[in-house]
């Protein structure tokens, strides 16, 4: 769930303790640790952090800065602490508790609400969409919803380039699929009397 915190993780500015040093970090791995979460950055120790460190190290221990030896030798790891990212913006946060069932309006509220995220960051997405792209993304995001739910949710044409979402109840769903069930059936009895000459009993008379 912690994967929401990952672009703008990526592009933090250093701390200013670094100075004018530029290191060259990888990208960020969600930790769990005793002190709360922690999203973990390393990079390579270089003879400029070296020489920082050693005019500065509590600063830089303070903003979460600590050498580390690995087995590849010296690494920077610079462990940023997520509460500390998302305190100013908790009313965002799309909070989904483990073992809870919900309400098909409570997953739905779920989904207004990434959708607002996505929208908050799409400003800038020069990108441009046709009306069959558009469609067709209704379409299959409402065929979706109809293999979860209860009925069928379909994206039904009013008018020219107007369209309506229709629901129809489930029972309504089981009876048109049962209807083309059986002119299915209708069908085949009807072209083995035109092969035979006798029509099948469990073909309906026309």
């Amino acid at each position: 769930m912690y994967d929401i915190y990952m672009e703008d993780i990526a592009h933090i500015d250093q701390p200013d303790e670094l100075e004018d040093i530029q290191l060259n970090w990888g990208p960020s791995v969600f930790v769990n640790t005793p002190n709360g979460p922690r999203d973990l950055r390393t990079a390579t120790a270089t003879p400029e952090f070296w020489d920082i460190w050693h005019r500065n190290k509590e600063a830089l221990k303070a903003v979460g800065i600590f050498p580390s030896r690995e087995p590849e030798g010296w690494e920077v790891q610079w462990w940023i602490n997520v509460s500390d990212l998302t305190d100013g913006e908790k009313e965002n946060n799309i909070c989904i508790p483990e073992n809870e069932f919900y309400t098909l309006s409570e997953v739905i509220d779920l989904v207004k609400q990434t959708l607002d995220g996505v929208s908050e960051r799409s400003a800038q997405n020069k990108l441009r969409y046709s009306s069959k792209d558009v469609y067709w993304l209704l379409h299959d995001m409402l065929r979706y919803v109809s293999q979860n739910v209860s009925g069928v949710f379909v994206l039904r044409q009013t008018q020219k380039d107007t369209y309506k979402v229709k629901h129809m109840a489930e029972d309504f769903a089981k009876r048109r699929s049962t209807r083309k069930l059986k002119a299915e059936i209708n069908r085949t009895a009807k072209y083995l009397e035109e092969l035979t000459g006798r029509r099948p009993s469990w073909g309906e008379e026309e």
